[in-house]
């Protein structure tokens, strides 16, 4: 049998054994530091126990659990953990003996405060969470000084410097656990966003280009028949001027025609423009570069006229394919106030859920019995305005969709958002069930709400948007 080969050279010929060397002086300088901080059995037990079973559980919310259950079994106090809300660096309570896990979590009191060393409240004392600074830039959510939240340990009449020193350890070791924990967490987020950000750039670009490449195929059939008509007109003109034969009407005509052919091209290249913006406005929002920094959906929010500056625009790109599948087009009869409609929101996100509405009804429209009895196939819109639809939102905007057909079942208007999800009857139908999955991911982004409530003679499918962000700004 071979015997163990000696640590060989790297292929840059940077010797391993200076690497041991070093990892040898770091294993010297931790086993001084333990022999140093002479920490008790029960606490050296407390320590193995946390790790022990912060391997077992995946979660970050499992660990939570795991660092006051270990403080209340081990030690009998009772504690809490708090970590920090990126957003605006407000300490949230995420779990506690007394309450277990809290879901959501909750602001903390108003004495639980960030500091980067123990300190104390009444019978409380409070221990800085910090996280692993190699990792600082890789999970960038947390402070500068790396602290990520804060341990709570309580009723404590008094601690010595040695029960500081393990707690403020305990901390450390529970910080460095969570961060690591977070960036799986956040690595496993990129991985699902990528392959969702393919699905939507399938359904949202790569799909509707081939309808643009139709068109540009037969724009160029049109602008070869006017080339042709225009060939013919420049043999007609000579003949005439030549032969000084009086064809006033035949140039009236002729002139006509150029009118026509101007005016057929500048309607033709006004719609090549509107494509052109339609789609551009799509790849611009799909290909955001904080999106892919971020790792999910980053929104660019502005104020917008939810109809005229988002809606209409993707009703008329649809307009002429719904008419031309006979599907008729109902304005609605009343709008609340032209002001009101006015809505903070992402404009490249938010017309594409518009546009996937809008292809949903193209695909699935059918004809229905209207209240006389007679079959039509149509589509309608609407836009209410709702107040205090929840503690946060006081002021929503409620867009709905109708479309004709079968109604669906209450079940089923449930998994319709479901990513990939399509019915048994509808697997003819071209299109990955993708659409409407986009539609409520990205309207939940908005701190608002998708849905489908099946009618007697078809489905209305609504969204329910905030007119203003819910989320506290930084």
């Amino acid at each position: 049998m071979e015997k163990p080969r000696p640590f060989a050279n790297d292929i840059q010929g940077v010797s391993l054994n200076h690497e041991l060397d070093q990892d040898l002086d770091l294993l010297k300088k931790k086993e001084e530091d333990y022999i140093a901080y002479r920490f008790k059995a029960k606490e050296t037990r407390a320590i193995f126990a946390f790790f022990d079973l912060a391997q077992e559980f995946a979660t970050v919310a499992s660990l939570y659990r795991i660092a006051v259950a270990v403080i209340h079994y081990f030690f009998n106090y009772e504690s809490c953990f708090y970590t920090i809300r990126p957003e605006d660096e407000t300490l949230m309570l995420q779990c506690c003996t007394t309450q277990g896990l809290l879901d959501p979590p909750v602001p903390a009191r108003a004495d639980v405060v960030i500091q980067d060393s123990p300190y104390r409240v009444d019978s409380s004392f409070f221990f800085p969470v910090i996280g692993k600074k190699a990792l600082a830039d890789k999970v960038p959510v947390f402070l500068e000084n790396q602290i990520i939240g804060m341990l709570e340990i309580y009723p404590v009449k008094r601690l010595n410097d040695h029960e500081l020193l393990f707690f403020q350890k305990y901390a450390n070791r529970v910080g460095y656990n969570m961060h690591n924990k977070l960036a799986v967490e956040q690595n496993i987020e990129h991985i699902r966003f990528i392959n969702e950000l393919v699905s939507d750039i399938e359904h949202n670009v790569i799909t509707p280009n081939l309808y643009y490449k139709a068109f540009l195929i037969n724009m160029k059939k049109n602008l070869q028949k006017h080339l042709n008509a225009l060939e013919t007109l420049n043999a007609t003109l000579p003949m005439i001027v030549d032969r000084d034969i009086p064809r006033g009407k035949d140039i009236a005509k002729a002139a006509d025609k150029l009118r026509r052919i101007q005016r057929d091209m500048e309607s033709k290249m006004e719609e090549f423009k509107s494509h052109f913006n339609h789609i551009s406005l799509f790849i611009e929002t799909l290909f955001r570069r904080e999106h892919f920094t971020v790792g999910s959906y980053v929104l660019k929010r502005r104020s917008y006229h939810l109809l005229t500056d988002i809606f209409l625009p993707e009703l008329e790109h649809y307009k002429k394919r719904l008419t031309d599948k006979g599907i008729e087009i109902i304005e609605p009869s009343s709008l609340p106030p032209d002001e009101a409609l006015t809505i903070f929101i992402d404009l490249g996100l938010s017309a594409q859920v518009f546009a996937n509405l809008l292809s949903n009804a193209l695909k699935y429209c059918r004809p229905a019995p209207d209240e006389n009895g007679i079959d039509r196939k149509y589509i309608s819109y609407g836009v209410e305005l709702l107040d205090q639809v929840s503690p946060d939102i006081r002021s929503a905007l409620k867009f709905t969709l109708f479309t004709t057909g079968t109604p669906i079942s209450q079940k089923e208007a449930l998994l319709i958002f479901e990513d990939g999800y399509k019915r048994s009857e509808d697997h003819d139908i071209d299109g990955s069930g993708h659409g409407l999955h986009f539609v409520k991911h990205i309207v939940k982004l908005h701190e608002g709400y998708a849905g489908c409530t099946p009618k007697e003679n078809g489905n209305e499918f609504y969204i329910v948007l905030p007119k203003a962000s819910a989320m506290k700004k930084p």
